[in-house]
């Protein structure tokens, strides 16, 4: 029994050193300032623009966390096979977080229809008069949704540092919807990616490419 639980937290502590590259934290840093783009309402009404820079900066936020798994982390650390137990959880979380996303598509389709519809979009704003309290309800709804998927991620990831990154995610996105201004989100996604930032920096100076044997004269 001894032995077991020694293999599984050899295997965790194994597990939870793939996260000290900080690009995990750097990936979502950046999410979160990408959204600001998105989520900020001008007062001349959304544009087509806004959403494809933000979908444009989404895609390469991931294209940078990919490139550096791949390209920075991969060699130093090499490729980690974990075993069925977190093959399980992995499973878990992919249906948990499909179940959310699945939620967020319902209510994300429900806003689109009533902008493109405004008899719908008249009728809940009848729901609800006051702007102040309406916007702070979406936003409470906002920061509920998103902050809750992401502490599931930290749990099944077992990413201790996700917990600080989900607070901060969920008062980015309220903040960003109640108050609509992109600066807060983009001071939060900042405060999320610099921690990443100086993790990243120590990983490059602890783990060094290995330098081939040079060959012999």
């Amino acid at each position: 029994m001894s032995t077991q639980l020694d293999l599984k937290e050899l295997e965790r502590k194994a597990f939870r050193s793939t996260y000290q590259d900080g690009l995990w934290d750097l990936y979502f840093g950046l999410i979160v300032i990408c959204m600001s783009i998105f989520v900020y309402r001008p007062a001349t009404g959304y544009s087509p623009v806004n959403i494809v820079l933000a979908l444009s900066a989404m895609a390469a936020a991931y294209s940078l966390f990919w490139a550096g798994k791949k390209f920075i982390t991969l060699p130093r650390m090499g490729q980690v096979q974990f075993g069925a137990q977190r093959k399980k959880r992995r499973l878990t979380l992919i249906i948990v977080l499909s179940v959310v996303v699945l939620i967020q598509v319902v209510l994300v389709s429900l806003q689109l229809l009533a902008w493109a519809n405004p008899e719908v979009g008249t009728r809940f704003n009848s729901l609800i008069r006051d702007r102040n309290v309406m916007d702070l309800v979406v936003a409470s709804i906002g920061a509920l949704i998103v902050g809750p998927s992401m502490i599931l991620v930290a749990y099944f990831r077992d990413f201790p540092r996700g917990y600080f990154i989900a607070v901060m995610i969920a008062l980015a996105v309220f903040l960003m919807i109640y108050l609509n201004q992109p600066v807060y989100p983009i001071i939060i996604g900042a405060l999320i990616a610099l921690p990443g930032l100086v993790l990243f920096v120590r990983f490059l100076q602890k783990y060094s490419l290995r330098q081939e044997e040079a060959p012999n004269e």
